[in-house]
């Protein structure tokens, strides 16, 4: 029996595999792991120009703050922003009791991913310069929660990407204040299919704009005309939105304006007069129109026309010193107009595919005056680390020679929504009944026999119990307690954990399980490329191959290991200095996730005195990490990030190198923890903390 679509006169629907399936998105706790203060150097350090939110003297050691007392700008990381979605639609501020955001967002702009080849896999990887000095290159592939995510926006081609946007969309919608806007980004392949799901979503009437943005870039032979453009999709959510009119003025018109009038040569040879309203009186212009030398006499605005639907703006330089390594990065004009026309002042804006963060940098550039509140989600920790360094580095930079003065970037908060607050019942391997095929295959892989023992401890390895965790989510604290404390009553006293991921205070956690339960916990990142490999010798032998390729002969897999951060550590008086002496990088690891063409030349350069600190992308201190918990989370010290140094692009430009030392002057006696955050050049992190005792 066939099922008919019910439709409503004049509401057409998008017919596609998957459109009535409901995924149950359930709001989550939100755990902020930092709060950023945009910083730069030692010496700023000493004037004490950072922007701090919390001052020391305001607080006491262990203060415990709620999440109305956070700074309102937000990078978010989580394994899918459906959830972060619902999570924001059902948050409640803490005093009032009121919807933060419910009805509340002034303007969404998104870029999802696109269809970018036939297959509908989409190119996630980033090219790192490991040393640009020397030209040294490597490469950093997506992370299995990244993977995993794209595969099933693409899983059944472009019925499962309308699907993952429809779900996306409707929750949107609610978050969309009544007189705001939403921008969706979108290329050639799915705009008009978009353009009916948005319709049906926001109702054809609210149908603003398509906005067709062009671009130059190199052309390739092609049999095609070449496609040199992406469309923007523009609905209001009521006929009573925020728009403000932006004006085109061209440099020529500029020079013209004091004299009232221009002219035009067309390609027939012909003249055209183009006369300025206000200016058409004056009598050296009436003598011109009647002189009869021009073919065509136009009147226009001398403050411009109203900008048109087709944007010229080019995309970022290769080489630029704004270029990320994201392939799909916008230009920062290209978000500073959509703000600028749609986003009232006191504002929130949203990004929920935010990718190298140019929605919220834009946002910062524009809000002096305007107060402007910004949200950034992604699926990816490098994501939201590179938009991290993006807004730092953005501060204290000079703005343009029309307005005078440096940008002065708000405190913001680094969180995780979703992971954390599973503990220790997180679920399985989500792969249907192939669960302990699936284990068994990485543990082999990762040069272990499958042996599984209990619940928790799935494999041997060397005297060595082997755990394979879940592929959604990053490993966390209490996971690693669970198992430790299993391992204790067994033989071995030691495991290896096999996670898709890991958070920064994971280091802290195998410390904990060593001295607890003396047990050593070695943490290992399952790599994307381990499942595909997996993926294909389940395959074999659901085909009937009853010995498929040995593990030995399959291409080498590398299961990185966490950041192990070294620090020095120098007190006098009330002066505390603190110096980033070492960073234990896992070479073998690195080697092998490599192309190999690229290894001997990195196996070389590895072997450069202090080659570690090309891996230090960031790192921050926090002089006081025990200063500040969350009272609605009930988790650990929230990171204040006080101070950092990062790696900048430098091109021909001098721009200061990493600064591996940094000091501080406290205003009291007394014993502080300093927390160390270095983050490595594929987006990994570690912390390290040390105590010092101020006189």
């Amino acid at each position: 029996m066939k099922k008919e679509i019910e439709l409503k006169p004049k509401k057409p629907k998008l017919a596609y595999v998957g459109m009535d399936k409901k995924t149950l998105a359930e709001a989550v706790p939100t755990q902020v792991v930092e709060i950023v203060y945009p910083h730069k150097s030692n010496e700023e350090e000493k004037k004490g120009e950072t922007l701090r939110f919390f001052h020391e003297g305001q607080i006491g050691t262990g203060k415990i703050i709620k999440s109305a007392d956070f700074p309102k700008n937000r990078l978010i990381w989580t394994n899918d922003n459906l959830v972060a979605l619902k999570t924001l639609l059902d948050e409640k501020d803490s005093i009032s009791g009121e919807h933060r955001y419910r009805n509340k967002i002034d303007l969404i702009y998104i870029d999802p991913p696109f269809m970018v080849q036939n297959d509908f896999v989409a190119e996630n990887s980033i090219d790192i310069e490991v040393d640009e000095e020397e030209g040294v290159m490597s490469v950093k592939e997506p992370t299995i929660i990244e993977t995993i995510a794209y595969k099933d926006t693409w899983k059944n081609g472009l019925d499962s990407f309308l699907q993952m946007m429809r779900e996306r969309l409707l929750l949107m919608k609610e978050l969309l204040a009544p007189t705001g806007s939403i921008y969706v980004h979108l290329d050639w392949h799915t705009s008009h299919y978009v353009k009916v799901l948005m319709d049906e979503i926001f109702e054809y009437q609210n149908f603003r704009n398509e906005v067709v943005w062009c671009y130059d870039k190199w052309p390739a032979p092609s049999n095609d005309f070449q496609k040199d453009h992406d469309v923007i999709l523009r609905y209001s959510k009521t006929d009573d939105y925020y728009f403000r009119s932006l004006r085109e003025i061209d440099d020529k018109r500029q020079l013209t304006l004091d004299r009232g009038y221009t002219t035009n040569l067309l390609k027939n040879g012909e003249k055209q007069l183009i006369v300025y309203k206000g200016s058409e009186n004056k009598e050296n212009i009436k003598a011109l129109i009647k002189s009869n030398k021009f073919a065509r006499v136009i009147y226009k605005d001398p403050e411009g026309n109203p900008l048109r639907d087709y944007w010229l703006i080019n995309k970022e330089h290769p080489k630029a010193l704004e270029r990320t390594g994201y392939p799909t990065q916008k230009p920062i004009e290209l978000l500073l107009r959509i703000i600028e026309t749609s986003c009232p002042k006191n504002g929130v804006i949203l990004d929920s595919f935010m990718g190298s963060g140019t929605t919220c940098k834009a946002t910062e550039q524009m809000t002096d005056g305007l107060n402007y509140t910004w949200i950034g989600i992604d699926n990816s920790k490098f994501a939201v680390h590179t938009a991290r360094k993006r807004l730092i580095e953005l501060n204290g930079k000079q703005k343009s020679e029309k307005n005078a003065g440096v940008y002065k970037v708000r405190p913001f908060t680094v969180e995780n929504m979703g992971y954390y607050q599973r503990g220790v019942k997180w679920d399985p391997i989500q792969v249907g009944n192939q669960a302990d095929a699936y284990r068994q295959a990485i543990i082999e892989l990762f040069g272990g026999e499958y042996t599984p023992y209990s619940k928790l401890l799935h494999g041997k390895k060397r005297g060595a119990w082997i755990h394979v965790g879940p592929l959604s989510q990053p490993i966390v604290s209490e996971q690693i307690q669970a198992i430790a404390k299993e391992v204790k009553d067994t033989d071995f006293k030691k495991c290896y954990v096999l996670s898709a991921d890991f958070t920064a205070h994971l280091n802290q956690a195998v410390e904990k399980a060593k001295e607890e339960f003396g047990v050593q916990v070695f943490v290992r990142m399952i790599p994307a490329s381990a499942i595909e490999e997996v993926k294909k010798r389940l395959e074999l032998i659901k085909q009937g191959v009853k010995s498929p390729e040995k593990v030995s002969d399959m291409p080498n897999i590398a299961f990185f290991a966490p950041l192990a951060v070294k620090v020095h550590k120098v007190v006098d008086g009330k002066e505390a200095s603190i110096e980033l002496s070492g960073l234990e990088v896992d070479v073998e690891s690195f080697l092998e996730s490599q192309k190999p063409e690229r290894r001997d030349e990195l196996k070389k350069w590895l072997e450069k005195e202090k080659s570690w600190q090309s891996f230090v992308d960031f790192w921050a201190v926090d002089w006081n990490y025990e200063n500040l918990k969350n009272e609605e989370d009930g988790h650990g010290p929230i990171f204040e990030n006080e101070w950092q140094s990062f790696r900048k692009r430098k091109g021909k430009k001098v721009v200061e190198d990493l600064i591996f030392k940094a000091f501080h002057t406290y205003e009291k006696s007394g014993e502080y923890t300093i927390a160390v955050k270095v983050v490595d050049i594929f987006g990994n992190d570690g912390i390290v903390m040390t105590k010092v005792v101020i006189k």
